[in-house]
C-alpha cells in the first residue's frame, strides 16, 4: 500500500493521538483509516435517503393520481407479486 503524508491540524493531531492513548486503536494509522471508512460510509448512507425519499415521493404522487390498487387478501396479492418476480427473465 502506498504511503502518504498527512498535515493535522494541532487539535486533529491531539485527537488522534488521544484515540491512541486511550487504547481506542493501535496507532494514528488505524484512526485515520476509521475515520476516512466513517466518511465513505456516511456518503453511502446519504445517498441511500436520497434515494428512499425520491420512492416515497413518487408513492405521494402515486396515490396523489390515483395510481393504486386496494388490497384486501395480502397474501394473495403477495404471492402474485412473487410470482411475477419469478417470471421475469433475468
Amino acid at each position: 500500500m502506498p504511503s502518504r503524508a498527512l498535515s493535522l491540524s494541532p487539535d486533529h493531531q491531539r485527537f488522534v493521538d488521544d484515540q491512541v492513548a486511550s487504547g481506542a486503536y493501535p496507532d494514528a494509522e488505524a484512526v485515520i483509516e476509521e475515520a476516512l471508512e466513517r466518511l465513505a460510509n456516511a456518503e453511502d448512507d446519504a445517498a441511500r435517503e436520497a434515494r428512499f425519499n425520491r420512492l416515497i415521493q413518487e408513492g405521494l404522487d402515486d396515490l396523489d393520481a390515483g395510481r393504486y390498487e386496494t388490497v384486501t387478501d395480502t397474501r394473495a396479492w403477495l404471492d402474485g407479486l412473487g410470482r411475477e418476480v419469478k417470471a421475469e427473465p433475468r
